[in-house]
């Protein structure tokens, strides 16, 4: 199976089965064969599985934790399931890749994101092995606008381009934790791996309607924005974190998101991609003999290098490689051509 982000700055990715990841120093991978020594994972509560099919039963899952919470990729098996699922606090989430149960009654599907505040019980019938994405995160998220709701347990259906390109991120998340041996090496890049999440929720979670603004509203908005390029300026070459952003501006992300919308049209993480794109192209213009386009990119809070490529030659018109060689040119040549 392929998934097809028709996004143009997403590629298209090969769904990797949990199976195939292999466990690193950052990566936990556990594989069960034999349902008696199946052990259910406590990321969204415990529950009691009974298999359809024993004699095919298979299990696999891997586990990473990030810097504000837990995310758990499993392929699970044909099964009766019943729990109390959730969290004490913060939200729990399940995004599938591949998914059909009937829950509590209620036909889920892979277009539908699970949410969870506090606990609920569950009772579900899975005919068939399902690939799913459990994550709980240590804040309740209400911040961000996501599925601002007062039961403790909603399904979010989706829509398609926005689900693909969130797919997309998890596989290529777990398959660079898979490759790490090196905890320093991905401790530096917790942030930007999980920002591309956010915005991947974000994207899938927030209401239709949610970023619309509020008639007589641009004048406020516009000022917003304004404030937000000068913290922007102000952050230098760090990279730019939507959280951290509101942060100092004394706002939620969610106020951000629908200001960028009604200003620029576009969503906060598309308007701050394109300024870390710019930022990437500036330092590549006027770095020195020692910089490296995957030092900038890093630098700038790009951890998917050919994602990162993809987007500025759709931006700029030209590799990143081909701007640093410009850069480097003697002025007199430079002005020549």
């Amino acid at each position: 199976m392929r998934i097809k982000p028709p996004h143009p700055d997403m590629p298209w990715v090969p769904e990797m089965p949990v199976r195939r990841l292999k466990p690193s120093r950052v990566l936990g991978v556990e594989r069960f064969s034999d349902f008696d020594e199946f052990r259910a994972n406590e990321v969204l509560g415990l529950g009691t599985s009974t298999p359809l099919r024993p004699r095919e039963f298979s299990l696999s899952r891997a586990i990473l934790p990030l810097r504000d919470g837990l995310f758990v990729l499993q392929r699970s098996f044909a099964r009766r399931y019943e729990a109390e699922i959730g969290t004490d606090n913060g939200v729990g989430l399940v995004v599938p890749l591949t998914f059909h149960s009937i829950a509590n009654g209620r036909e889920v599907d892979s277009s539908m994101i699970a949410v969870m505040r506090g606990k609920a019980p569950v009772k579900a019938i899975e005919h068939h092995p399902n690939t799913y994405l459990m994550l709980r995160f240590n804040s309740d998220m209400r911040h961000r606008g996501w599925a601002d709701f007062d039961t403790v347990l909603s399904y979010v259906r989706t829509q398609d381009d926005p689900m693909a390109r969130l797919r997309a991120a998890i596989v290529e998340m777990f398959s660079l934790a898979s490759a790490c041996n090196d905890p320093r090496q991905l401790e530096a890049l917790y942030r930007p791996i999980q920002e591309t999440l956010l915005a991947g929720l974000d994207a899938t979670l927030l209401p239709a309607g949610a970023r619309t603004a509020r008639p007589g509203s641009f004048d406020k908005h516009r000022k917003l924005i304004a404030h937000l390029d000068d913290v922007v300026a102000l952050f230098g070459s760090k990279p730019l974190y939507s959280d951290d952003l509101a942060a100092a501006l004394g706002v939620s992300v969610r106020t951000l998101q629908v200001a960028t919308h009604a200003v620029h049209g576009v969503s906060l993480h598309h308007y701050l991609r394109l300024k870390r794109l710019w930022a990437v192209r500036v330092q590549l213009m006027t770095g020195g003999d020692g910089l490296t386009v995957k030092a900038a990119a890093l630098g700038n809070g790009f951890w998917h290098l050919g994602d990162f490529s993809r987007s500025y030659r759709l931006v700029f018109g030209e590799a990143p490689s081909e701007t640093l060689a410009r850069g480097r040119r003697p002025l007199h040549l430079a002005i020549d051509a």
